[in-house]
């Protein structure tokens, strides 16, 4: 393997592997950081994930087990619940400044293995 757009991919995954082992992520499991990556781009496109939504991603986990990992993402700090123009009925999950913290170090990581 010695394609530089290869080695510089392979070098980020040992930069979010590396961020992922320190706290809280180094609690999370996989599926976990998944729904979190997930919620974040819910966030990032402006439509927010439901919480009632969050529970229909049968490709993450089954319902029961995304309940407990939400549960789970909003005790580390890294998402909360969000109701929208008054509307108490609807909750939506929004990434914490701590979850969008992890992300702009891996966004600046990415850009010194550009440079």
């Amino acid at each position: 393997m010695s394609s530089h757009a290869a080695l510089a991919y392979l070098r980020l995954v040992k930069i979010v592997l590396s961020l992922e082992n320190q706290a809280p992520f180094r609690d999370l499991d996989q599926e976990s950081i998944k729904l979190l990556e997930v919620i974040a781009l819910g966030e990032l496109e402006g439509t927010p994930l439901q919480v009632t939504k969050a529970m229909e991603l049968k490709h993450i986990a089954s319902p029961a087990s995304i309940h407990r990992k939400l549960e789970a993402l909003r005790g580390q700090g890294l998402i909360e619940h969000v109701f929208v123009e008054g509307n108490r009925r609807t909750k939506y999950l929004k990434p914490t400044e701590l979850a969008l913290a992890h992300y702009e170090r891996i966004s600046q990581e990415m850009k010194l293995l550009a440079g």
